[in-house]
């Protein structure tokens, strides 16, 4: 099991409080990149892009943990429930505004087959927002023991899964187009970027590991992650490469930023030929 130190203290708050469901559940937001760099640290990495809440896949149909519901157990941390949603019954999202330490979680559920509606009762109290192809990061995880200290100074260890890279870089390119604003699809391809260019060694296990995803899932999937990242990335003035630079101060004159995101990209999409 890969095992790191130094984890943001808010994260292993954020982490702690979610208590047995924990290892229901995999990390599969903005934190993923963070931990990555953990796991494999570059020597001269890409800012990293902060994120103030935590994404957790899970499955529909989870079972009660510790003979407490999940929203009791956040509840007893001082969470409360904030709406969202734009069909089906109201997406939530766990807010603890009284605590600094805890930063706000939100469910994440697969969505199978040719449905629209968004959310999903994960269980009884908790409703998850639906998306489709978060299958792959739940099929695709990896054990990851943290270690760190809260703000007081308490020692934690906890056992999290995060995706594996491919999985993560795969299902960032299929899903991004799904996005209704342009800031949160520039968001997605900034992760795939950050990963890509601060961790060279992975690239060649990214490459098998996308291979695989593509015999694993149908064709259509891998031939739309192709079309997907041509689409946005055909020069170094397309829409993707604008998106992503949108994301980080490069510190570097704006044409040659746009240069390497470009070249970043045409190098993922020529390391995972067409079918």
């Amino acid at each position: 099991m890969n095992a790191i130190e130094g984890v943001d203290h808010q994260l292993l708050a954020t982490l702690t409080a979610l208590g047995d469901y924990l290892e229901d559940m995999v990390l599969v937001g903005g934190w993923v990149p963070s931990i990555y760099s953990l796991m494999w640290p570059s020597e001269r990495p890409i800012s990293p892009r902060r994120t103030f809440d935590v994404d957790a896949a899970v499955q529909a149909g989870l079972p009660v943990r510790g003979g407490s519901r999940l929203d009791a157990q956040l509840e007893r941390q001082g969470y409360v429930v904030h709406l969202g949603g734009i069909s089906g019954p109201a997406a939530q999202a766990f807010v603890n505004s009284e605590n600094e330490d805890l930063l706000d979680i939100e469910f994440l559920c697969p969505l199978a087959g040719a449905g629209q509606v968004s959310t999903l009762q994960i269980q009884e109290g908790v409703v998850a927002q639906a998306l489709r192809y978060l299958n792959i990061l739940l099929d695709n995880a990896i054990p990851v023991a943290l270690g760190g200290q809260l703000r007081g100074g308490d020692a934690v260890k906890l056992r999290i899964r995060v995706p594996t890279p491919g999985a993560f870089i795969y299902h960032r390119g299929l899903a991004f187009v799904e996005r209704n604003r342009p800031q949160m699809r520039g968001k997605d391809l900034y992760y795939v970027y950050e990963i890509w260019i601060n961790h060279p060694r992975l690239q060649d296990d990214i490459v098998r590991q996308i291979a695989k995803l593509r015999d694993r899932y149908p064709a259509r999937w891998y031939r739309r992650f192709r079309a997907n990242l041509e689409g946005q990335f055909s020069s170094d003035v397309a829409q993707g490469v604008l998106l992503v630079s949108e994301q980080y101060d490069p510190r570097e004159p704006e044409e040659l930023a746009h240069q390497r995101i470009y070249q970043a990209f045409r190098s993922i999409l020529e390391a995972v030929p067409p079918e």
